[in-house]
């Protein structure tokens, strides 16, 4: 059974714009054994919504962008639809799909319980009140924020939110010098694959372990009944 990537992407982009933008980066992961799934928001955006509105794709937002206020109801019940029967091992994000996907990540054991990292591409934390209470708990998954220097739609102030509410012993952060995009060279996907190697082989180890102590004290209480 393959493992399974959660795909999200930004506002103003698609499932096929995403895969697209995230080739090197997708063919890397199947080589590794992962697949990939990419889910289109469920807000398709319309022409007065798009900074080029005579854009012939079909683009979509998890929410309305720049609303001060907002909920995150729809998308994840997008994504529940999308992935319902599947265990998904990570997520990775892109912009607002990694200020979703640092959210889910967050609240994995009561979203998707079988996750084991998250990886944010220009990602940061969702400010709105209602959501304060995610991240009072902080994210105890391993989580890998990569940064543009130049990035001036996600400034790095916001990306640094989300650091901030992640486990210190648990998260990495990497940074490129470029802006608002996922760094597809080949340089760069090789450290994120080293670093989803990394993380998840050590949870195995660990599992191991925790399955072995299992094991010992099921021996010792043999009798004691």
């Amino acid at each position: 059974m393959s493992k399974k990537v959660l795909m999200l992407h930004g506002y103003a982009q698609s499932a096929s714009i995403f895969s697209a933008k995230t080739g090197g980066l997708r063919k890397s992961l199947a080589k590794a054994g992962y697949e990939t799934i990419y889910v289109n928001a469920p807000m398709r955006l319309q022409s007065d919504q798009l900074h080029n509105p005579e854009s012939e794709s079909e683009l979509y937002g998890w929410w309305q962008y720049g609303a001060p206020d907002y909920t995150v109801d729809d998308a994840l019940e997008t994504i529940q639809k999308a992935i319902e029967g599947q265990e998904i091992e990570g997520i990775i994000g892109f912009s607002q799909g990694a200020g979703l996907g640092g959210y889910i990540v967050a609240q994995y054991k009561k979203l998707i319980p079988s996750l084991k990292f998250g990886v944010f591409f220009s990602g940061f934390k969702l400010m709105p009140q209602r959501f304060e209470a995610a991240y009072v708990d902080k994210i105890e998954l391993p989580s890998l924020h990569v940064i543009g220097e130049l990035d001036t739609v996600v400034e790095e102030g916001r990306s640094l939110a989300l650091w901030d509410v992640a486990q210190e012993d648990k998260r990495t952060m990497l940074k490129h010098h470029g802006g608002h995009f996922v760094p597809n060279s080949k340089d760069y996907v090789s450290k994120v694959l080293n670093w989803i190697a990394s993380v998840t082989a050590e949870q195995e180890v660990k599992k191991a372990e925790v399955d072995d102590d299992d094991i010992f004290a099921a021996i010792d209480n043999m009798g004691k009944a």
